[in-house]
């Protein structure tokens, strides 16, 4: 029997001064366009997940942030409907340096702000579910995705 091969990722939560959490509205994207999702990214070929969300930052939202500023880590073992499966890394961001922005445009439309006990109907599912399993203090989750979900929110 051949083995199960995993992809990695790390999604950044960054929380304002009211504690509302960061999204950001998918465009560009072959999954999930037009959905609000946490800001993420791959970990790359050679890169520890502290070293790609450090990445991710600087690349997506134009921010620094340092080792010491990603906390409370918490991990969910993902299987995708048509993809690889992945191990996704949630890191809360404590601090950053900079002024947020959308850096990749082609890839983000707007930055949005919302309420972590009130998320969006258009998040994406998974990630709100890694979400509230953090908030019941779950570190360690597995999930089902369906990423046949390509819906585009109707504007």
């Amino acid at each position: 029997m051949e083995r199960e091969k995993f992809l990695a990722a790390i999604y950044l939560i960054v929380r304002d001064k009211n504690g509302d959490i960061l999204l950001q509205r998918r465009q560009g994207t072959k999954l999930w366009p037009g959905y609000l999702a946490l800001p993420a990214g791959h970990i790359d070929e050679g890169e520890l997940a502290y070293e790609a969300a450090i990445r991710e930052a600087r690349e997506e939202l134009g921010i620094e942030v340092g080792v010491d500023d990603l906390v409370e880590p918490f991990v969910v073992n993902r299987k995708n409907k048509s993809i690889s499966s992945y191990f996704d890394v949630y890191f809360i961001v404590k601090k950053y340096k900079g002024e947020i922005k959308i850096n990749e445009p082609e890839k983000c439309s707007e930055l949005v702000w919302a309420d972590p006990y009130d998320l969006p109907e258009d998040m994406i599912d998974f990630e709100k579910e890694a979400l509230e399993y953090n908030e019941m203090g779950v570190k360690f989750s597995t999930t089902y995705a369906d990423n046949e979900v390509k819906l585009v929110k109707k504007m």
